[in-house]
């Protein structure tokens, strides 16, 4: 796996492999959404939006991670999240995930990524996505806007504008973790399977993550009774067995990413948490020890 896909682990935590392998929904390749005119947006029907229950004390969290390959440090990671903008009276959580290379790498491949998501604090979806990315001589800046109640989405990128037809709730590259840990995991079974639609690069991943055990980790920022899950990944480009990748979240009522651990083909990567600085901190029912 190339060094500039590591900042995408944080990002989609349960779900972080889905970027490039995630299994896709029909015969062998994702969904390509129908493009759809700005006329035709602006014509369709609008929906109610949907409230659901949520436990999950988001606001407020700063998590801080060192990114490793085999025994080298090659970058670290943060992600936070901040009261956001209202969408048309409707309160948003503002995700911010960054992810920078350091050290000799920073030279030979220099990396500073940054992912926005504007949740919706009732509804769980995305109303606003940006992604900037340098990566190398890889440099990206793309913007997308979501009506949940058309279920639409404008993307922006390079001068042109698109617009396409979403499934209901669709969710981006960051919301998609989110909507992720605020599932009721605690009514999983060993073996379950959740699945969330995302858009990801212009097409429709039905990412997909199996509960597959439950102990305690250790990682520098302390000890934390975890949920393990496999992300449900293609073999043989990046992992040699669907097991390669485990994500490790914290059995509390905050789900945090504690700990990524993945085998790759060549090589291994962790994601491991390193400081938790989140103003919630202290409500967390497994604070570090």
């Amino acid at each position: 796996m190339p060094f500039y896909h590591l900042p995408h682990f944080l990002l989609l935590a349960l779900l972080c492999c889905a970027t490039t392998e995630a299994w896709p929904q029909k015969k062998g390749k994702p969904i390509r959404p129908v493009e759809i005119s700005a006329d035709s947006v602006s014509s369709r029907p609008k929906l109610p939006l949907r409230s659901l229950p949520n436990s999950v004390p988001f606001e407020g969290e700063d998590l801080h991670y060192a990114i490793r390959y085999g025994f080298l440090e090659a970058g670290f990671a943060r992600l936070t999240v901040e009261e956001g903008p209202s969408y048309l009276g409707r309160k948003t959580w503002c995700v911010v995930g960054t992810g920078q290379s350091k050290g000799a790498l920073d030279w030979v491949f220099r990396v500073r990524d940054h992912y926005e998501s504007h949740i919706d604090r009732d509804g769980l979806f995305p109303h606003h996505f940006i992604r900037r990315v340098q990566e190398g001589g890889y440099h990206l800046d793309r913007e997308v806007a979501f009506d949940a109640a058309r279920r639409t989405a404008t993307t922006t990128e390079s001068n042109t504008t698109r617009h396409h037809i979403l499934p209901a709730y669709c969710q981006d590259l960051v919301s998609a973790f989110y909507s992720a840990r605020s599932l009721d995991l605690e009514q999983l079974l060993p073996g379950d399977i959740i699945e969330i639609p995302t858009v990801i690069d212009g097409k429709i991943h039905n990412l997909r993550a199996r509960l597959t055990a439950r102990k305690e980790i250790k990682v520098k920022a302390g000890r934390f009774d975890c949920w393990g899950f496999t992300p449900v990944v293609r073999t043989g480009r990046i992992w040699k067995h669907e097991d390669d990748l485990v994500v490790w979240v914290s059995a509390d009522n905050r789900r945090i990413p504690v700990l990524i651990a993945s085998d790759l083909v060549i090589g291994s990567v962790r994601l491991e948490l390193t400081r938790d600085a989140s103003m919630l901190q202290h409500i967390a029912d497994g604070q570090p020890r």
